[in-house]
C-alpha cells in the first residue's frame, strides 16, 4: 500500500507540474501574440444577414450610432480604467437585464443604419451572454459586420474576449472595410492593446454614400496624443472620399467632446482626466455637426450612476461632408439605465 500510495503521490506531483508549465506557456504565448500583433491596415471585410431594402431608395438616410457597453455599463456599475473597481458587470443577471432593454429600444430606433460601438460575442466579460448575438437577432433584415478593436488573442474559450464595432445596414451595401488608426503606444494588463479602425459601409445608389463607424482612444495621454493622430488620419481618409463625390458620414463615439456643455455634476475633477475638447482646427471648411447639444450621450464610471453626481457630457454624434445636409439630430435620454451612453439618431439628406 505504500509503494501504491507513493507512486501515485509522484503521478499526481507530475501531473500539476504538467499542468502548470501547461497554463505559464499558454499565458507567455498569449502575451507575446498580444504584445507584437498589430491589425492591418486595411482589409476588405464580409458582411453577414440579408438587407431589406434595395440601394436604389437611399437618397435620404437615417443613422444611429450607439455605445452599448458590452451589456455590462448599466446604472449599476462603474469600470476600473475611469478609477472606479470593476473589471467585468457584477452579475449575468444585470448583463442580461441589459441587453433586453438595448434590444426594446433597438427596435423603437426606425435608422436605415446602425453604428454600434463594444459589441461583444459571448466571453467572461459579458459572463457567457452573447451581446452580438442579441443585437442581430434584433435588427432582422440587416447586412451587418462586426469587428473587434479588443482581441484577446491566445487565450481559450470563455477567456477569449472580443468587443468591438458592429455596422449593421437595412439598405444593401456595396462593399465593407476597415482601416486602421494610430494606436496607443501602451498595453492593456500589460498584455494586449486596442486596435483602433475605421469600419466603413458603402451603398451605391443615386447618392453614394460612405458610413464611417468609429470608436476613438479614451485613456491616451495628452504627450501621445493618439486621439489627435486618429481624428488626423480619419479626416484625411474623410476628406479623399469626399473628393471623389461621396457623401461622408462619420459617426461613433469620438470620446472627445464635441460641443460645450454644463450639464450638473459633484464628481470630483480627477475623475475628469479623461476629457479633452475636439480639436476644431481639424474639421474642414463646410463639414458639418450633427449634433444634440441639449442631451450628454455618456456619463463618468467612476462610480454607479447617480443623476447629479456623475459628470455628463457630448462625445457621441456625427460629422458629414459638405454635399450632406443634416435635417435633425437627437439624443434619446434613456437616464442611462442599461449603458453608459444614449443613442443619438439623425437624419441627413444628400445635396
Amino acid at each position: 500500500m505504500a509503494r501504491t500510495s507513493d507512486f501515485l503521490s509522484k503521478v499526481k506531483k507530475m501531473f500539476l507540474i504538467g499542468l502548470s508549465l501547461t497554463i505559464f506557456l499558454a499565458i507567455t504565448g498569449c502575451a507575446v501574440a498580444n504584445r507584437f500583433y498589430v491589425p492591418p491596415a486595411f482589409e476588405e471585410a464580409e458582411t453577414k444577414g440579408t438587407a431589406s431594402r434595395e440601394a436604389a431608395a437611399s437618397d435620404m438616410l437615417t443613422v444611429t450610432t450607439w455605445n452599448v457597453g458590452y451589456g455590462g455599463m448599466g446604472a449599476e456599475s462603474d469600470f476600473i480604467f475611469d478609477l472606479g473597481e470593476q473589471r467585468r458587470p457584477l452579475s449575468g443577471d444585470l448583463v442580461d437585464k441589459n441587453l433586453k432593454a438595448i434590444q426594446q429600444e433597438l427596435s423603437t430606433l426606425d435608422s436605415d443604419v446602425f453604428l454600434i460601438q463594444e459589441a461583444a460575442p459571448p466571453s467572461w466579460i459579458t459572463y457567457g451572454r452573447d451581446i452580438l448575438g442579441g443585437l442581430t437577432a434584433t435588427l432582422d433584415g440587416y447586412e451587418w459586420s462586426f469587428g473587434p478593436d479588443i482581441n484577446t488573442r491566445g487565450l481559450p474559450g470563455p477567456f477569449h474576449v472580443q468587443v468591438g464595432n458592429t455596422t449593421y445596414s437595412r439598405i444593401a451595401l456595396s462593399g465593407f472595410e476597415r482601416r486602421g488608426l494610430p494606436l496607443e503606444p501602451t498595453f492593456e494588463y500589460g498584455v494586449f492593446r486596442k486596435g483602433y479602425r475605421m469600419h466603413i459601409a458603402r451603398i451605391d445608389a443615386e447618392q453614394q454614400w460612405v458610413i464611417i463607424n468609429i470608436h476613438l482612444s479614451t485613456f491616451d495621454s495628452e504627450d501621445d496624443d493618439v486621439r489627435g493622430a486618429q481624428v488626423a488620419a480619419l479626416m484625411e481618409f474623410a476628406q479623399s472620399e469626399y473628393a471623389l463625390g461621396n457623401h461622408v458620414v462619420i459617426g461613433g463615439d469620438w470620446n472627445l467632446r464635441l460641443a460645450n456643455s454644463d450639464f450638473p455634476h459633484t464628481s470630483d475633477e480627477r475623475f475628469l482626466f479623461w476629457v479633452r475638447d475636439f480639436p476644431q482646427g481639424a474639421v474642414p471648411p463646410g463639414w458639418t455637426w450633427a449634433v444634440d447639444q441639449q442631451t450628454p450621450t455618456v456619463r463618468g464610471a467612476h462610480q454607479p450612476y447617480v443623476a447629479g453626481e456623475n459628470f455628463t457630457l457630448i462625445i457621441d454624434g456625427f460629422l458629414v461632408s459638405p454635399n450632406v445636409q443634416v435635417r435633425d439630430v437627437t439624443t434619446r435620454d434613456l437616464d442611462f439605465q442599461h449603458t453608459d451612453h444614449h443613442p443619438v439618431t439623425a437624419n441627413f439628406s444628400a445635396l
